[in-house]
């Protein structure tokens, strides 16, 4: 019997400080902010981010809409 690997696919998501989009497997970085991981394309992207979280993220908590 053979094993079948189904292959995850993982959305792209956007890097917040250049907005990229990126792959969150390969980000050259991350950062937690509020209960949520923030990934990035390189690492100055990253220390963009940690040096003003609220910068980057205030359009995107302003577009969502929980229910």
């Amino acid at each position: 019997m053979t094993e079948i690997k189904k292959e995850t696919k993982m959305e792209k998501v956007k890097d917040l400080v250049c907005g990229m989009t990126i792959d969150p497997r390969t980000a050259a970085a991350t950062s937690e902010y509020e209960g949520q991981t923030y990934y990035f394309c390189a690492r100055g992207c990253k220390v963009s981010f940690d040096k003003d979280p609220e910068k980057y993220t205030k359009g995107e908590k302003e577009t969502k809409h929980e229910h």
